[in-house]
């Protein structure tokens, strides 16, 4: 009996020291810790964090333009004279779709309205300035322009087109024929068309001017100009000069009011009138006016 109970003890030892020992053999092995904000799994040496090179630039405080209008009672607008946006009649009183626009904006704010004379070159200088309040003067919307002004939601899309001197540039029969080295292509310094000009009349001269690039046309400095307007054919009658060689235009461009930086508040309310004028098609109806009906300048 006692041999019977000795053998099934070892029996039952060498059982458990086997099973203990398949256990072992099977044991997981220790888990990779979790990826985290500060550990790489792939073993990399974590990208070092990312060091600002320039201090922020703080913005000093800003003029409450709404608030100052009310207070003030009078709008003062920004306006460089061209046709049809901004005229004058034969009383030196100021008219276009441009002088209308910014008459119904002073009228729904409760306000008065000044018209400040300036010129292309010194308008957006004048704005930052504060000799007026916003620019309302067919202002096209380009990149560099928008680096220093806010643009509100375009109020025009004035069309480009070919004006060309009846003296100098009489036989164009099509857009081939300005591109081609002896001809002289004006445009507005710093606009949309000088981009065009360079797409569509590589071979051809390109001279930059300020103000209107028709004049180096009459001066006979160039053949043609690239000029975005609203009404090409009155152009071309009130300068009797000049003739359009092409009825379609060649691009388009956007126009746009313009306010300083820093008064989000303000660029909000215009673009909120703006798109109030638009669906209740006040802004077509002043459009189709002065593109069909221009005033003509003295």
């Amino acid at each position: 009996m006692l041999k019977y109970l000795l053998r099934k003890t070892a029996l039952l030892c060498v059982g458990l020291s086997l099973a203990i020992s398949a256990q072992s053999q099977v044991q997981p092995a220790a888990s990779a810790p979790e990826a985290s904000a500060f550990f790489d799994p792939a073993g990399l040496v974590p990208h070092p964090a990312t060091v600002e090179l320039a201090p922020p630039v703080l913005r000093p405080p800003t003029v409450d333009t709404l608030a100052t209008l009310r207070l003030r009672g009078v709008l003062r607008v920004g306006v460089v004279p061209v046709v049809p946006m901004v005229m004058r009649n034969a009383k030196g009183e100021f008219s276009g779709y441009s002088v209308d626009i910014a008459r119904r904006l002073a009228d729904d704010m409760g306000v008065a309205v000044e018209f400040v004379p300036t010129t292309w070159a010194d308008i957006i200088p004048d704005l930052i300035a504060q000799r007026f309040d916003l620019i309302a003067s067919g202002l096209w919307v380009t990149t560099p322009r928008a680096l220093v002004v806010n643009f509100t939601q375009p109020t025009a899309t004035e069309s480009v087109h070919i004006v060309a001197s009846k003296r100098h540039a009489t036989k164009l029969n099509s857009v081939l024929d300005v591109n081609q080295p002896g001809v002289t292509v004006a445009v507005g310094a710093g606009t949309p068309e000088v981009a065009l000009a360079k797409r569509l009349f590589p071979r051809a001269k390109l001279l930059q001017v300020e103000g209107e690039p028709f004049g180096p046309v009459l001066k006979g400095q160039a053949q043609v100009a690239l000029l975005a307007t609203l009404t090409p054919a009155a152009i071309a009658r009130a300068v009797p000069e000049l003739y359009l060689p092409f009825q379609l235009p060649v691009g388009s461009t956007m126009a746009a009011l313009a306010v300083r930086k820093g008064d989000p508040d303000f660029l909000s309310f215009l673009n909120t009138w703006i798109a109030i004028q638009r669906q209740a098609g006040w802004l077509d109806e002043r459009l189709l006016h002065w593109s069909l009906a221009p005033e003509p300048t003295p």
